[in-house]
């Protein structure tokens, strides 16, 4: 008889025991949980998230002489604010660009207005993670030419068939406010084919692996890669020369009309904006800096219900 009494009551004091060290963790729990996630304390948790950006380009086509993509935008264009090597780099290939603070001149921005015969530009919209990069394809391809590129001061003649140009733009967060962007030209050509590639693996010794790719060959011009930091109302400009003939801005920025000998010239606009996340946090004067701010991403999972809880219904 004494035995069987003695059974039920050492389980009940192990359950009693095993509540009894639950409800002590979430007693140690407690504490810290409302500090954290506390939105109406004076220092609030702050949710993380992925640094994105969003990139808006525009390709506007006029034919050649047109102020639209002339006169009209490099009057407004501050093209100093471009590196000096990069500029007279650009300027040595035909190329040009700029960047415009505040609103665009009144007929670049009815260009993207319903305007026969002309034809109605649009913004083309692009979100990406900061550090991917996404290709902007400039015009059609051209069955054969010959380019004469500047490489650092020195002439390079070269031979493309079915090219085709495009610009590489890589967004990242600077500073407060900023977004950078990384602009690099390419040159598509030749026949389609298939390569491997090496990926980048973490560990030292890992197995290596390769990516296939189909495509055409690709030059990268890297000597021609510039980087800016673009604010919120700013629009960066970037077109071509097109009284230098066979250089690569008349190749990513001209090319004839269909059906006819006229000539058209095209010019890219590029606005850019991101998430808050990166932003510097706004402190009380009176607040000591070396507290470090709370960086929250989901709430603990509870170790297990407390019985005691007032949410839940009496034991019965």
């Amino acid at each position: 008889m004494t035995l069987k009494i003695a059974v039920p009551a050492m389980a009940m004091m192990a359950l009693a025991g095993c509540n009894l060290s639950r409800s002590d963790l979430r007693k140690k729990v407690d504490p810290v949980t409302p500090a954290v996630y506390n939105v109406n304390s004076d220092r609030p948790g702050r949710l993380i998230e992925p640094k994105y950006c969003k990139i808006e380009s525009a390709i506007l086509s006029r034919p050649v002489g047109d102020p639209v993509v002339g006169a009209s935008l490099w009057n407004v264009a501050d093209e100093q604010a471009i590196p000096p090597d990069v500029r007279q780099a650009f300027e040595a290939n035909g190329l040009r660009i700029g960047v415009i603070t505040g609103g665009l001149p009144a007929d670049v921005a009815g260009a993207f207005k319903p305007s026969p015969p002309q034809k109605e530009a649009q913004w083309v919209h692009i979100a990406l993670p900061e550090g991917e990069h996404t290709p902007i394809v400039l015009g059609g391809k051209t069955e054969s030419v010959t380019l004469l590129l500047n490489h650092r001061g020195k002439v390079d003649g070269r031979d493309y068939h079915d090219a085709g140009g495009r610009l590489i733009v890589t967004p990242g967060h600077r500073g407060p406010k900023a977004v950078s962007l990384r602009i690099v030209p390419e040159i598509h050509h030749g026949d389609q084919r298939r390569t491997f590639s090496a990926l980048q693996t973490g560990a030292p010794f890992a197995q290596q692996e390769f990516a296939i790719k189909d495509g055409q060959q690709e030059d990268i011009l890297r000597e021609l890669a510039v980087s800016l930091d673009v604010l919120p109302g700013q629009t960066v400009v970037i077109g071509c020369r097109p009284q230098q003939a066979r250089s690569l801005g008349t190749f990513l920025f001209t090319q004839p009309e269909e059906n006819s000998d006229r000539m058209f010239q095209s010019v890219l606009l590029l606005q850019a904006d991101r998430n808050a996340i990166g932003q510097e946090s706004t402190r009380p004067a009176d607040e000591p800096a070396e507290l470090p701010d709370l960086a929250v991403v989901r709430p603990f999972p509870s170790a297990s219900k407390d019985p005691r809880s007032p949410k839940e219904a009496p034991a019965r």
